[in-house]
């Protein structure tokens, strides 16, 4: 899945930032050193990122069952 436009709760915009999110954290930033750097304060927009998963590559895995019938 792809990180939302936009936060749930209060509407800001959020996308623009996820990339720099994942560069500070494969630098080796805790989660919220990087969201600090990338100046996320609220905390509604913070869970945002916290509770993100990715899940597109997992899903890319499983086959169409209707192809076998």
């Amino acid at each position: 899945m792809i990180i939302p436009v936009r936060c749930f709760t209060c509407n800001k915009e959020i996308s623009s930032k996820y990339e720099d999110y994942l560069e500070y954290r494969a630098k080796g930033s805790t989660a919220a050193e990087a969201l600090d750097k990338t100046g996320m304060t609220r905390i509604c927009c913070r869970r945002m990122y916290l509770g993100h998963v990715e899940i597109a590559e997992q899903l890319l895995n499983f086959e169409n069952v209707e192809e076998q019938f």
